[in-house]
């Protein structure tokens, strides 16, 4: 028996995404392709920043009750599924895209932290990490236009 929480993420309304039992790994790109690198060490549960201005990216710096960003609710049109081939989707697991969004692949349910109702169970799931997104949590691509940029 596995010690590793259901996996589980949570949006907090204007702070990070809490997540449980699920590996995070970054991308890169090496030859033209999209790959993982080693998993992060992150523990159980883990908080992802949404707003973009943690000191400690890709993780939310702040304490509850986080207060990170002004999140209006979603105006924009849900975005087209991403086309992207990893992580391979036959279990959960989290990559982390260089300066774009948080991909989240196999099935685990996105919950509002407050309400609890399931924002998205997909099977590939692409979530907004520099809290400029139309229809947060999900990405819509505003990270290419806010330039959000992690520290290297």
């Amino acid at each position: 028996m596995s010690d590793r929480p259901a996996p589980n993420v949570r949006v907090v309304p204007g702070g990070p995404l809490i997540v449980e039992g699920v590996p995070l790994t970054r991308l890169e790109r090496r030859d033209g392709v999209w790959a993982l690198t080693a998993a992060l060490d992150t523990g159980t549960e883990y908080a992802l920043c949404r707003c973009g201005g943690s000191s400690g990216l890709p993780f939310c710096d702040r304490e509850e009750p986080y207060g990170c960003f002004d999140e209006d609710t979603p105006t924009g049109a849900l975005p087209k599924p991403f086309a992207w081939e990893l992580p391979d989707g036959r279990r959960p697991e989290i990559a982390l895209k260089p300066n774009g969004p948080v991909r989240l692949t196999g099935g685990v349910p996105i919950r509002d932290a407050t309400s609890g109702v399931v924002v998205d169970a997909g099977e590939r799931v692409s979530l907004c990490r520099c809290g400029a997104s139309r229809c947060q949590p999900l990405c819509d691509g505003s990270h290419k236009i806010v330039v959000y940029r992690e520290p290297v």
